[in-house]
């Protein structure tokens, strides 16, 4: 799939906003793009109680069970207060800091089904003291939004937002120069978006090369391809998924930290290098199966696949938490991306593709 096909597809995905615990939508779209995919077969795309969307492809023999995961959910807020000035405070919806939501556009989900935007505001340095905006540390609980209300009842009565109304973080999706250079991309929900798409390219790669005539597999094992949702506040889809399916084996996609500033903590994760093979995460409390890994790291050696060793420190995943919860020998394949869990986020379209490839070959070569 060449890099114009994989970029419409991921904007395809970006259309449709999944803060988490409402990815009905976003799903929807995973589950339009599999049926493409699997249009003469008869497979059924399924969802279970707490909207998972997942494909199971049966193997011709039962040695294991295996699934991939990626999650379909993006970071956000809830709104937690309507002030009588018609100004918003607000809760987060997955992990962020304060420091870079000032001015930033939200686009706000009111009882219609409509979203509404708004602002989130902050003191100007026109108006701010010297002291100040060295000492200053803005929590996002302390923050506002805007949306252009003169009071309390405008913003019930008008604008149809309550209390517990999710929002999410506004900007364009795009490739970054288009001009000059197709790769780069831009956008926010970057996390997860490209995981997503990492599961359409993989899904095409095996229905060409991995099914029979049966549409089953062609070999030892069942394969599960999941969408899951409540990652990013606390991976709930993924725990739900695994204990109500009898899986033996997890790789989740998902994004790989490329951080180089000052005071970040990092594995030196470059955006072009790789798909990122991730052996620890969470702070030391997050530790992957070594031999899948080092399985991973072998099928990318044998096939030319460029790949990465990663340790990610603030940082959590379906696998990972899989792994420490259920004892599912799991692993975790992360495709690079810049300013995670901030607006915009940038990856790469070959990222998505060499990730794909690289849990493709580690099937292929499952006997």
């Amino acid at each position: 799939m060449n890099r114009k096909e994989i970029f419409e597809i991921i904007k395809t995905f970006s259309s449709a906003r999944a803060p988490s615990g409402l990815e009905k939508a976003r799903g929807e779209l995973f589950k339009t793009e599999i049926e493409k995919i699997l249009a003469n077969k008869d497979i059924k795309i399924n969802t279970d109680s707490l909207s998972n969307y997942f494909v199971k492809f049966n193997g011709k023999s039962s040695k294991k069970n295996i699934a991939i995961l990626a999650h379909l959910d993006e970071i956000g807020g809830t709104i937690r207060k309507i002030k009588k000035n018609g100004t918003l405070e607000f809760s987060k919806r997955g992990g962020y800091e304060g420091r870079w939501l000032v001015s930033r556009k939200v686009s706000i989900l009111n009882k219609e089904g409509k979203w509404i935007s708004g602002v989130i505001g902050g003191r100007s340095p026109h108006a701010t003291p010297q002291k100040l905006r060295g000492e200053e540390k803005v929590e996002p609980h302390e923050m506002e939004i805007f949306i252009g209300a003169i009071d309390k009842e405008e913003v019930i009565n008008t604008f149809k937002i309550h209390i517990g109304a999710p929002f999410v973080f506004s900007g364009e999706f795009e490739l970054l120069n288009e001009v000059f250079n197709d790769n780069i991309i831009s956008g926010y929900s970057m996390d997860n978006l490209v995981a997503l798409t990492g599961l359409i390219l993989l899904v095409k790669k095996i229905v060409n090369n991995l099914l029979d005539e049966s549409g089953n597999l062609k070999k030892p094992f069942d394969l599960y391809i999941v969408a899951t949702t409540r990652e990013e506040i606390g991976t709930e889809g993924s725990l739900f998924f695994a204990r109500n399916n009898p899986i033996d084996e997890i790789i989740a996609l998902d994004i790989g930290l490329v951080e180089d500033f000052p005071g970040t903590v990092s594995s030196d994760i470059k955006l072009n290098a790789g798909p990122v093979i991730v052996w620890q995460e969470a702070s030391g409390t997050g530790v992957f199966d070594y031999q899948l890994c080092r399985t991973l790291v072998k099928v990318a050696e044998q096939n030319n696949i460029k790949y990465q060793d990663g340790v990610l420190e603030f940082y959590g995943s379906d696998a990972g938490k899989v792994q420490k919860w259920l004892g599912i020998p799991s692993a975790l394949v992360g495709i690079p991306t810049m300013f995670a869990h901030n607006v915009p986020e940038i990856s790469t379209l070959n990222g998505i593709e060499e990730a794909a490839e690289l849990i493709y070959q580690y099937l292929k070569n499952q006997n």
